[in-house]
């Protein structure tokens, strides 16, 4: 879904031949500051149609991370050019627009220096790859290198993602221990450690960037390597209806401190459709920064493994185990049970690592 903001009728007209699922927003009934904090916050992409100027002031009080913030275009109302102007790579913006383009048969204004120049773009990958970015100040050194045309140094365990098609020629292992490497591809362990060198707690959401970041440096984290780690847990949960994120998250912190799971390498949150507006999951969701999926009850029974029954869920629901089904949905194919159903009187949660990608 793409929030539309227009400011003349001119823009509305173009809006409406926009074929994407998409919420149409007049910019002169004064509801603009209200939606832009919605889709910021849900990171819920945005679509200007008017000039750059105006959309730039507007998101402008919002912004706060490149790696959290949604993607963001701008159109002129005679639909000739469509220009990315925040996000383009994790958020999106840069595929949007020439998406939208497509449709409307327009221009897209690609600006990046990595995609202009058709070579490696580090976020573009983490993304592609199911990373997080540990400290996304490096980003800038490594594209420097690679617009530079050097090939990239990467330490990673396991090494098929320097092999692929599209990274293949700017990647390489690194060559020995003595080797420093330009992006490293660390494990849960590794950031559960790092983390606590730094004085940050890694059963927490982690700290905006340039805290975490400075907090890093003082542990010893080279701002010369760029830090990449898993996002690859996938957390299942059911609940009593309106049981509050002040009861689901401890419960949370607490498995994944048992397990010595690292908060951050949670990529989505899921459980099943009636649970949909949930306010203790969304606030979850919205807490964590990560997609909350939900699945229909025929869905989650087509769900693959061994999982605990309850007749009780299944007369309320119709199916037997939602946290446990959720969680292997979302893990997808070749996905491990880290946690089986594990339960307070008010809520359920199990845990999945994603397999191989």
């Amino acid at each position: 879904m793409i929030k539309v903001i227009f400011f003349t009728e001119n823009g509305r007209n173009l809006a409406e031949r926009i074929p994407d699922e998409k919420q149409l927003i007049d910019g002169r009934t004064g509801v603009t500051e209200q939606n832009l904090s919605e889709a910021f916050v849900k990171k819920i992409p945005l679509a200007f149609i008017g000039a750059t100027g105006i959309a730039v002031r507007l998101i402008a009080p919002y912004i706060k991370d490149k790696t959290t913030d949604p993607a963001v275009i701008c159109m002129d109302e005679k639909g000739r050019f469509v220009i990315p102007l925040l996000s383009g790579h994790i958020g999106g913006a840069n595929e949007l627009a020439e998406k939208i383009a497509r449709e409307l048969d327009a221009t897209a204004v690609i600006t990046t220096a990595t995609d202009v120049n058709h070579t490696f773009a580090a976020d573009i990958f983490a993304k592609e790859n199911g990373l997080g970015i540990l400290n996304p100040s490096a980003i800038k050194t490594v594209s420097s290198k690679a617009l530079a045309g050097q090939v990239l140094s990467v330490k990673s365990a396991p090494t098929h993602r320097l092999y692929q098609s599209d990274y293949k020629k700017y990647l390489r292992p690194v060559q020995g221990n003595d080797e420093r490497p330009d992006i490293d591809i660390v494990g849960n362990d590794w950031l559960v450690s790092i983390l606590n060198a730094a004085g940050i707690d890694p059963f927490m959401p982690l700290p905006e960037r340039f805290t975490r970041e400075e907090l890093l440096l003082n542990a010893g984290i080279s701002d010369r390597c760029l830090y990449l780690y898993e996002k690859n847990i996938c957390v299942g949960v059911g609940c009593r209806k309106l049981t509050g994120f002040d009861e689901i998250f401890p419960f949370l912190k607490d498995v994944m401190q048992h397990k010595n799971l690292c908060m951050a390498s949670i990529d989505s949150i899921s459980s099943i459709d009636i649970k949909k507006d949930e306010p203790g999951l969304v606030n979850l969701s919205g807490a964590l920064g990560v997609p909350f999926k939900v699945y229909t009850a025929d869905e989650l029974k087509k769900a693959e493994g061994h999982f605990k029954p309850s007749p009780f869920v299944e007369a309320q629901v119709g199916v037997d185990n939602v946290c446990e089904r959720a969680a292997a949905l979302s893990a997808g194919h070749g996905a491990v049970k880290l946690v089986g159903k594990m339960k307070t009187e008010r809520v359920t949660i199990s845990i999945y690592r994603k397999g191989l990608r």
